[in-house]
């Protein structure tokens, strides 16, 4: 039912017909476009993929685009902010049904699109068409269809949007065109849905190629997900359903916090809209709420998972498209299996399947991180095998067919295929770091491994000599408490260095030092009322300036007075890389 309070505007797809929308009035329109362009939404997940598409028709001013939603997912959360941000009018669904439009693209397959008064552009939204999906009643009124066939007698099931049951109504088939990414596809449709075979229209796949565009900015989304030069970026990656890599290993990222040292590896996690929209959001951040603590890279669900592929150094992930673009990218790609009967055999998903690593979650990872690598020539090439068979022309091929469908001639300039855009900053690091300090037969030799507490339910037995550091902004009460160490950088002081230190050890029972850093100095207190003054004369600029901080708290609990710090200079450290540090310190 529609809100009735008195100024509050129905929400799309609640307007009935009678509607009135400036844009589809030429006595109100300021721009009057002669070409009518109408975007259908299913859920977030197709509508994702339909902004690519839509960029095709950019700076033309002869079409007018419209977004209408078909309501036919159950997936509807976050639709309507979408349609809202999108910024294009969005007409009711009904309204829709009973417009004329030149044309109507849409990246799904849900509801009455048969009733449509325009030809239908229809494009997946994923890689290609993989999965076995049967229609369902609420996914609109069409009555399963045969074609004109005999109905299967086999165990053969429908493929998702290459079947007949999604692409014909009443002996008709629906789409104008059905954009396929590779000739491959063709073979399947002739097979499945031979009456749909006219409509076919090999045109590339435009996702792929705005990933492999955006190469040339992956370390500006490196940075941008705060992944340092000595790191590695692991993205883990989980479409949606029981069968998903989240719906079966939910503390996998955790998992992987855990094992990862912090200072090798940055972890982020790219979740399908569906689990998104499924749980609610709120709920995606509370299932994951100690991992954010510990520093994992939450991508949020319309835009940022291709800057993490293109950023990334591995994937992580299951039968989802995701993992397929990472594959065929060149991303060493490790995979879990739950989802292989989910997916066609003779589907290019199921063939990289077969190929990659499969994960073990009861194994630790970096050994099968190194299988990943050790044959990803052989993931790479299965994957840009058969991703597209029009690599970089996609849009072009899309935007000819657009206007042929329209009646109308094509711009006098070409598309723009633009990079994935910079992500926002990411989640800081973990401000809570169980850290483990070994010394080399070299007295100035040190190693360095540090991992986020938060997510640590023990520490493994030989890592019992180890410290627990903490920033003073941490947020977990437990944490603070048990600290050893209490650190922050002097650039984010609440007050003089004395003071702080002062309250930082008053504040914190259980902590022995508390340490102030920078990167060419540090400043350290001991509960024995104990300081010293480091001053770095040499460190490569790129040297979090927390670990030489942290190796010098570890010798003071280990009871080296402060006045001989000095005596370890110049220090060799190794944290996932290795780095020279000079430097001097004097008792104050």
């Amino acid at each position: 039912m529609t809100d009735s309070t008195p100024g509050t505007a129905p929400s799309p797809g609640d307007r009935d017909a009678d509607e009135r929308v400036s844009a589809l009035d030429p006595d109100w329109t300021t721009v009057n476009a002669s070409l009518r362009v109408l975007g259908v939404i299913h859920n977030v997940a197709s509508a994702t993929r339909l902004v690519d598409v839509l960029a095709a028709l950019e700076s033309d001013p002869r079409v007018q685009v419209f977004v209408t939603w078909t309501r036919s997912s159950i997936f509807s959360g976050g639709v309507a902010d979408f349609l809202s941000d999108l910024g294009f009018p969005d007409i009711s669904w009904t309204k829709a049904r009973k417009t004329e439009f030149d044309l109507a693209v849409t990246t799904s397959l849900g509801g009455d699109l048969h009733e449509l008064r325009a030809p239908i552009l229809r494009l997946p939204h994923g890689m290609g068409y993989n999965k076995y999906l049967a229609r369902k009643p609420e996914t609109g009124n069409r009555k399963p269809e045969t074609g004109n066939r005999k109905p299967e007698t086999g165990n053969a099931k429908p493929v998702f949007g290459l079947s007949p049951e999604w692409l014909m109504h009443e002996g008709r088939l629906i789409p104008s065109a059905i954009v396929l990414s590779h000739t491959e596809q063709r073979e399947r449709l002739a097979r499945d849905c031979p009456e749909a075979l006219p409509a076919a229209l090999v045109a590339g796949d435009p996702c792929y190629d705005r990933l492999v565009a955006s190469v040339v900015q992956r370390r500006r989304y490196r940075r941008a997900f705060g992944v340092r030069g000595d790191q590695s970026l692991l993205v883990v990656s989980s479409t949606w359903g029981e069968k998903a890599l989240f719906g079966r290993h939910p503390r996998l990222v955790s998992q992987l916090l855990g094992e990862l040292a912090a200072d090798e590896y940055r972890v982020a996690l790219v979740l399908h809209p569906n689990v998104w929209h499924d749980a609610g959001p709120g709920q995606v951040e509370a299932w994951t709420a100690s991992a954010r603590r510990s520093g994992l890279i939450l991508v949020p669900p319309r835009e940022g998972w291709r800057a993490a592929l293109v950023a990334a150094d591995a994937v992580i992930g299951d039968h989802g498209s995701t993992s397929y673009y990472a594959a065929a990218l060149g991303r060493p790609v490790l995979l879990d299996d739950g989802g292989r009967d989910a997916v066609a055999p003779d589907s290019p998903i199921a063939a990289l399947l077969r190929t990659a690593a499969t994960l073990d979650p009861r194994r630790r990872a970096a050994p099968q991180l190194a299988t990943a690598h050790a044959v990803s020539a052989e993931t790479t090439k299965i994957a840009s095998q058969w991703v597209t068979s029009e690599p970089g022309r996609s849009l072009t091929l899309l935007r000819r067919a657009m206007y042929d469908l329209m009646r109308a001639p094509e711009p006098d300039f070409p598309p723009v295929l633009a990079t994935v855009p910079v992500p926002p900053a990411t989640e800081p690091e973990p401000t809570a770091l169980w850290t483990i300090v070994e010394w080399g037969g070299a007295a100035r030799e040190v190693s360095v491994r540090r991992f986020p507490a938060a997510v640590l339910e023990r520490p493994s037995p030989d890592d019992q000599t180890g410290m627990l550091v903490v920033r003073d902004d941490e947020r977990d009460a437990r944490m603070a408490a048990l600290a050893d160490v209490v650190c922050c950088p002097s650039s984010d002081l609440p007050c003089p260095e004395d003071e702080w230190a002062a309250e930082v050890l008053r504040d914190h029972p259980g902590a022995q030092v508390a340490l102030a850093y920078a990167a060419d100095r540090v400043r350290l207190v001991s509960r024995w009322r104990e300081r010293a003054e480091i001053t770095v004369r040499s460190a490569p600029h790129d040297l979090d300036p927390s670990l030489l901080a942290s190796v010098l708290a570890e010798r003071v609990l280990t009871g080296t007075a402060p006045e001989r710090l000095a005596d370890l200079s110049p220090l060799t450290i190794t944290a996932g890389s290795t780095a020279r540090v000079a430097f001097t310190s004097a008792a104050t």
